[in-house]
């Protein structure tokens, strides 16, 4: 299942993939995504943070999942994060992670994995509801905050997760 043609945003810099985060064009929102993983299967955590065309964070998300292997828990995390902002009622969407097998394989559609078959079609399924999206690859080291929190979500005692709401009141420093 293709994703229509629509989506691929090809990168500025020289090695072909960002280095830094960029801020979405005006009237889009970008999700940046990361999930976590000690071990294939272990204890998993995802992360994601979505961005308004100014930059302004408006909501982010962390939680602890059941045990997963890596590409699962990206998967994962990129179907929670885009469910998350069709609630949200976003209609331009730029989803950027730093998985680039889960990103290439959502622009292809082709799922050579078959247990991350479900996921991706779900994925490439819920993106063509949007009026528009790009997908993109971004390094780790543009994709900090989204990497470390992701990170900081396998600490939780419980299967779990803690939204914006509950940050308000906490200054984290990256």
């Amino acid at each position: 299942m293709p994703v229509n043609g629509r989506g691929w945003v090809q990168s500025s810099s020289s090695s072909g993939f960002e280095e830094t985060w960029k801020q979405p064009s005006e009237g889009w929102w970008k999700i940046n995504l990361d999930g976590a993983s000690k071990g294939n299967p272990r204890p998993s955590g995802v992360r994601f943070i979505v961005r308004d065309w100014k930059g302004d964070v408006v909501a982010l998300d962390a939680q602890k999942l059941n045990p997963g292997t890596n590409n699962i828990v990206e998967a994962s995390v990129a179907l929670i994060a885009i469910r998350f902002c069709r609630k949200i009622g976003v209609i331009k969407l730029h989803l950027e992670g730093d998985s680039l097998i889960i990103i290439q394989t959502i622009m292809k559609g082709t799922i050579k994995a078959w247990h991350l078959q479900n996921s991706i079609l779900s994925i490439v399924e819920e993106l063509n509801n949007f009026e528009d999206f790009r997908v993109s690859h971004i390094r780790r080291t543009g994709n900090v905050e989204a990497d470390i929190l992701s990170k900081w979500a396998l600490t939780f005692n419980e299967i779990g997760e803690l939204r914006f709401e509950d940050l308000r009141h906490i200054n984290i420093e990256f």
